[in-house]
């Protein structure tokens, strides 16, 4: 049986959040579906090795735990309601793992904040200045472009 390849910690139990879950499991349910299906067809039981390809935590936004939680549980990211979460929890996730995505969704509007803990080692003030200056000269990956 092949275990969750992927997992993602939804921070915070707001409506918002509790339906983007929901779309997550009902996608992950159509998926399994349809690999079985397309195996059946090829005599192959898909469904004895899919278990999951997405595990899905919910963490209680407040939680005192929460940098140990999402340390042991090494998600790719971690989803939160930008409206509903306190800003000082993503600092210390960050430093706790490396290469995690922060993934802030607004439900008032079709933007989010993406936050992620590259780290860039910076011994003067002209590797400060460099980092700008690449920053005014490059386009974020995610940054809208204007029409």
């Amino acid at each position: 049986m092949m275990v969750a390849d992927s997992c993602l910690v939804l921070y915070g139990n707001s409506i918002f959040l509790a339906g983007i879950k929901a779309q997550l499991e009902r996608d992950a349910v159509l998926e399994r579906d349809a690999v079985h299906e397309y195996d059946a067809a090829h005599e192959y039981d898909a469904a004895l090795e899919y278990d999951a390809a997405l595990e899905l935590i919910t963490i209680e936004a407040g939680c005192p735990d929460v940098a140990d939680l999402v340390r042991a549980r090494r998600p790719r990211a971690v989803l939160f309601d930008l409206n509903m979460a306190e800003p000082d929890f993503a600092i210390p996730l960050l430093r706790a793992q490396p290469g995690l995505l922060l993934i802030g969704v607004d439900p008032c509007s079709d933007e989010m904040l993406i936050l992620s803990s590259h780290a860039v080692q910076a011994l003067s003030v002209a590797d400060l200045v460099n980092v700008i200056r690449r920053k005014e000269s490059n386009s974020a990956p995610f940054e809208r472009k204007e029409k």
